[in-house]
């Protein structure tokens, strides 16, 4: 079929492309290697449903992020939130990369990013982020990449590998936060209650927006009125937490409706609609199509 957008929703499972090996954990993935634009249509743009961090270790490569060139030096570090639109340009043939791929639900499943709020906020930034590293700290973070891919490769029957995998996805998570509050020369930072709750909110909509969508469910679970809550997302981000809860349905519903194996009523379900006549209202009015029409085109 035709689609009707240029730009791809490329999923972390279809990384896999890149290697045809298998990996242990769902949601994380780790390459080192030269980039191939023959991969996965990386010279054409697409958004994903995984950060990237991606780290140069010889020469350079172009990138275009929401259609803005970026040239990615040796030790060069480039955080990529999830939905950019990335495009790969100019690779030269002797640009080496290391990208370390993870799922928002991967993130927060560690529990780390919850406990240390302060050191981790940078990545729910809405932009990326572009670092250029020192030799030292840039050779460090790639022994810890070349760790974190050794381990979650799905090769042996080791009985803890999964927790394994945790630990140096741990140990990255670390060494990220540090470098990037080195780099940005910003000192542990005091968050205000205003700027923990719009964090919290973000990472509770990561976890329950494909089964729950009122306001009044996650204002509960932060212990504040739907009023406060929506007031501050939006004095804070710029957009209600409604617009937020709203957004990440289309999106999730968009990924589903991509699969031909699930029927629309399938796909509604899956989001916890009563029926498919309110999952096809509520998708018009949000997306401009529905669901069938959406499905013919993609």
């Amino acid at each position: 079929m035709k689609s009707v957008s240029p730009i791809h929703l490329r999923t972390i499972k279809e990384m896999n492309d890149l290697t045809g090996q298998s990996w242990h954990l769902d949601g994380l993935r780790v390459f080192i290697k030269k980039p191939d634009p023959d991969k996965i249509h990386f010279s054409q743009p697409f958004r994903t449903d995984s950060y990237w961090v991606l780290l140069v270790t010889h020469d350079a490569m172009s990138i275009h992020l929401n259609g803005e060139e970026q040239i990615v030096k040796e030790n060069d570090l480039l955080i990529i939130p999830p939905h950019v639109i990335r495009q790969a340009d100019d690779v030269e043939d002797t640009c080496k990369a290391a990208c370390v791929a993870f799922t928002p639900d991967f993130l927060l499943g560690t529990g780390l990013s919850q406990r240390y709020i302060d050191l981790f906020d940078f990545l729910f930034n809405s932009g990326s982020m572009h670092i250029q590293l020192g030799s030292d700290d840039a050779a460090r973070l790639m022994t810890v990449i070349s760790m974190l891919r050794e381990k979650n490769f799905a090769e042996g029957d080791h009985p803890f590998t999964a927790e394994v995998v945790r630990h140096f996805f741990n140990v990255f998570q670390f060494e990220l936060a540090g470098l990037y509050h080195k780099y940005s020369n910003q000192k542990k930072a005091v968050h205000d209650h205003k700027e923990e709750l719009l964090w919290r909110f973000l990472a509770l909509l990561s976890k329950h927006v494909k089964s729950e969508r009122s306001l009044q469910f996650y204002a509960n679970r932060l212990f504040v009125t739907p009023k406060y809550l929506t007031q501050t997302v939006k004095k804070l981000s710029g957009k209600t937490a409604g617009e937020y809860i709203d957004e990440l349905v289309i999106v999730e519903a968009k990924i589903l409706l991509r699969d031909p194996s699930l029927t629309i009523a399938q796909v509604a379900d899956l989001l916890y609609f009563s029926d498919q006549f309110f999952f096809s209202k509520f998708f018009k009015r949000y997306a401009g199509i529905t669901p069938s029409d959406f499905r013919k085109g993609a």
